[in-house]
């Protein structure tokens, strides 16, 4: 054989046992495929759609929801017969091709497959989120008339439990409850009826009525306790009370407090009455009204309690307190008597005592009657106690004025005894202040300074003509009292003033000397300062003339001549 006919058929072999090779490769490959896909076949078979199909149909599902969840079961029933026994054929066939080496059947045996198993897994998870959103759906559906029912039950417990906390309203509350069972049972008939949208909007209706209606039941027995207890327990208080005070002697600035008991009852059945619309509002402000009204009697009987209690203490307190003042009155009017002998008074003194006397007469005439007979009066005792406090208020206004009148009297004696110790003093201090400056031996004296002594000298005068009438007017003598006090002091500060710029003055001039012969300021400034002192007097004029002068030349001289005069300089003995 020739050795190309050996290498020929030495490819041919190499050809098919490769080829062979590649064979055994694809058919494992095709193996890995299959049974990837029939896991997966068996993972979707295996997904508990049964018992999701099982929990929702236990619902007992009705109307559309029914119908609803039949066409997803139908299409469950239909994938579990039929797409999963197709696969599985198609599956088997698929093993069958690729176990003959039939590759390319095989290979669109499993796309066919892959394709079927991604329809059915779509199916599958269409199919349960259907079949949860039914379950969520019904949940809540259930959940809303559950929570529904459970608000009527509690309401219907409530108003039997509270049946007698009602009052006229009940027969309304009761017919109101029948609307809402009315409602519920309208709620049902459309649900079973597969009517869900207009079910859902009846029980909308049935709960926002119940929950209203609980509302104003738990507003109601406050209203009505209000009408049928407080109110009428209140009015009998109140006339009880009434007729306790009239037995005791009370009157009443009303008349007509009886009609307004029968007002208010009749305003009491009125509302009760017109409860019944269960307008809570209208109902709530009346009741407002009626107990204000009642406020109002209560605080009128307590205003008149505390009237008695206070006009009553007052009725006692008044006759004395009177009689107290009176008695001011005739000691004020006897001393004004005995000091008017020798004293010229205030005439607003005696005006004052006439008006205190006018007025202790009307509360003499107009109230001291009531105090005395106070069991025995057709006044309200409000009315009492205005009259009292203003009687009393009165007396205290006297009784000050006449505090007043006596503490303007009582120290006239004194004021005259001590106005002629003074004018005494003041004659002797004006005689030692003559002396003193005569002492001095003064050029002269300034004229504004005998001008203040003479005058000082004419206000003691005055004075004393004052204290030397046979009818002292008390009121100059004070005046002129605090006059000649005040003159005598300006006197003697004036005195002191003149005497120190004279001897000071006189002093510089002789220090001066020590500067004249060469200092022509100094010389011309004594020049000047020596007439103002000797021919002027004006000692004041010269001080200040030689004092300049000689601190231009010596600073510090003068406050030095200063200070030495005041430490020794002579006082006025009186």
């Amino acid at each position: 054989m020739s050795s190309g006919i050996i290498l020929l058929i030495v490819a041919i072999v190499l050809l098919v046992i490769i080829a062979y090779l590649i064979g055994v490769i694809i058919r494992k490959r095709n193996d890995s495929l299959i049974t990837n896909l029939e896991e997966r076949k068996e993972k979707l078979f295996a997904l508990p759609v049964n018992d999701e199909i099982e929990d929702v149909k236990s619902l007992h599902l009705i109307g559309q929801s029914q119908i609803s969840f039949r066409e997803w079961n139908q299409k469950w029933v239909d994938l579990s017969l039929n797409s999963f026994t197709d696969i599985e054929n198609h599956l088997f066939e698929a093993e069958r091709l690729n176990d003959t080496f039939n590759f390319i059947r095989t290979k669109n045996e499993i796309n066919n497959v892959e394709s079927q198993l991604n329809l059915v897994e779509e199916d599958i998870k269409s199919i349960r989120e259907a079949l949860n959103v039914l379950k969520e759906q019904e949940e809540k559906n259930s959940a809303r008339v559950t929570h529904a029912l459970d608000l009527y039950e509690g309401l219907q417990d409530s108003i039997t439990r509270d049946k007698d906390s009602f009052g006229s309203t009940r027969s309304e509350i009761d017919k109101q409850m029948q609307n809402i069972e009315a409602e519920f049972s309208q709620f049902v008939t459309l649900n079973s009826s597969g009517d869900p949208v207009e079910a859902s909007e009846i029980l909308d209706k049935a709960e926002e009525h119940t929950i209203a209606l609980g509302q104003i039941t738990e507003q109601i027995p406050a209203i009505v306790t209000k009408l049928e207890k407080d109110f009428p327990d209140q009015l009998d208080d109140l006339e009880s009370g009434y007729r306790r005070l009239l037995e005791e002697n009370y009157y009443f600035p009303e008349d007509n407090i009886e009609k307004r008991f029968q007002e208010i009852r009749e305003s009491i059945r009125a509302n009760a009455s017109e409860l019944i619309s269960l307008d809570l509002d209208r109902a709530r402000e009346e009741n407002t009204h009626i107990q204000e009204r009642i406020d109002t009697l209560y605080d009128l009987f307590e205003r008149e309690i505390n009237a008695y209690k206070v006009s009553y203490k007052n009725s006692k307190k008044l006759p004395a307190y009177l009689s107290h003042v009176k008695g001011n009155s005739d000691l004020l009017k006897a001393e004004l008597a005995r000091l008017s002998h020798k004293y010229i008074l205030n005439e607003n003194q005696s005006m004052s005592v006439k008006a205190f006397d006018k007025d202790i007469a009307d509360v003499e005439e107009n109230v001291l009657g009531l105090a005395e007979n106070f069991k025995d009066h057709d006044k309200p005792y409000s009315e009492l106690q205005v009259i009292f406090d203003k009687g009393l208020k009165t007396l205290q206004a006297v009784e000050s004025g006449q505090i007043e009148v006596f503490e303007a009297i009582k120290n006239i004696e004194g004021i005259e005894d001590k106005a002629r110790e003074d004018v005494e003093l003041y004659v002797t201090q004006l005689h030692m202040i003559k002396r003193f400056m005569e002492k001095r031996h003064l050029p002269g004296i300034p004229q504004d300074y005998l001008n203040i002594f003479f005058t000082t000298s004419s206000q003691l005068e005055a004075l004393m003509d004052e204290l030397s009438k046979g009818k002292i007017n008390i009121e100059a003598i004070s005046r002129l009292s605090d006059i000649a006090t005040a003159s005598i002091t300006n006197l003697e500060d004036c005195t002191y003033q003149v005497v120190g710029n004279a001897t000071l003055s006189e002093q510089l001039l002789q220090y001066s000397n020590r500067y004249r012969s060469f200092e022509p300021g100094v010389q011309n400034a004594f020049d000047i300062a020596m007439h103002l002192f000797e021919d002027e007097y004006n000692y004041q004029a010269a001080f200040d003339e030689i004092s300049y002068a000689l601190e231009t030349v010596e600073p510090g001289v003068t406050n030095r001549f200063v200070t030495s005069y005041e430490k020794t300089r002579e006082r006025i003995r009186f």
